[in-house]
């Protein structure tokens, strides 16, 4: 199952580029490690030193650093093995998090009038939501050109979410929609008003909009150093489904 949930991941952050490559998934030109990392899902097994040897030369013309993305199941140990022994180290990891949102249905009535609650939703991607999206981020110039190129080219739809409070702008968050699923991909408090629940009620208006959509569950990937986000899922109920760390190599000419 926990391919399933990669693969609806992968639909949700793609990178400015994306390439498949003999049972590996790259992008890159990204701004996190998700969105420029290697995700060997279809063959982890054949061939390994080749292909590790092919993507090196082939991220090295456009000065990318391999980075890959390996879950932690048995399905990758081979693959995991073969990264180290090529001197991958790792650098960083986290944790899929799921809730089913049918039991919350009750719970979730409270933050149905989405207006009332100060969120405000978009079922396509403006303008007006980057340019605040990119503010609460901090992202640089160049981060902000590459996070509009590549949330512009989600393949699956896309809502995005905005928490307002005395004209104040305290939040703001996206997820995707696939088959039964809602995908959360950020979530984001203006750092002027952090540690006051606002994480917590744009969460829950997020899993009372997704079940007013038919979704019956919501997945989200959470860093490991990312204090806030994994004490706000955990809050929500939300359990951890599988980890996952990241191995990257630095390539030398």
């Amino acid at each position: 199952m926990f391919i399933k949930y990669e693969e609806l991941l992968l639909n949700s952050k793609p990178a400015a580029f994306t390439t498949l490559y003999e049972g590996l998934i790259i992008n890159y030109a990204g701004i996190n490690q998700f969105t420029k990392s290697i995700h060997p899902l279809y063959d982890r097994k054949h061939n390994i030193h080749e292909r590790i040897a092919s993507v090196e030369a082939i991220l090295a013309n456009y000065n990318q650093i391999p980075e890959y993305r390996i879950v932690f199941q048995k399905d990758y140990q081979e693959f995991d093995e073969e990264l180290f022994r090529n001197g991958y180290e790792r650098s960083g990891h986290g944790t899929v998090k799921m809730i089913d949102i049918k039991p919350l249905q009750n719970e979730l009535f409270t933050f149905a009038n989405f207006i009332q609650n100060g969120v405000f939703i978009e079922e396509e991607i403006k303008d007006f939501w980057i340019d605040d999206f990119s503010y609460l981020m901090n992202y640089s110039q160049v981060e902000d050109k590459i996070f509009r190129d590549s949330i512009k080219r989600l393949i699956v739809p896309c809502s995005t979410f905005t928490l307002i409070e005395e004209n104040t702008l305290i939040g703001q968050a996206y997820a995707t929609f696939q088959e039964n699923y809602m995908i959360i991909n950020s979530i984001v408090i203006n750092k002027k008003t952090r540690n006051l629940s606002y994480g917590k009620r744009l969460l829950m208006s997020m899993l009372s909009y997704a079940l007013k959509r038919g979704a019956e569950i919501a997945i989200a990937d959470v860093d490991y150093l990312d204090t806030a986000g994994n004490k706000l899922f955990d809050k929500v109920k939300f359990e951890d489904i599988y980890g996952y760390c990241y191995r990257i190599k630095r390539i030398t000419k």
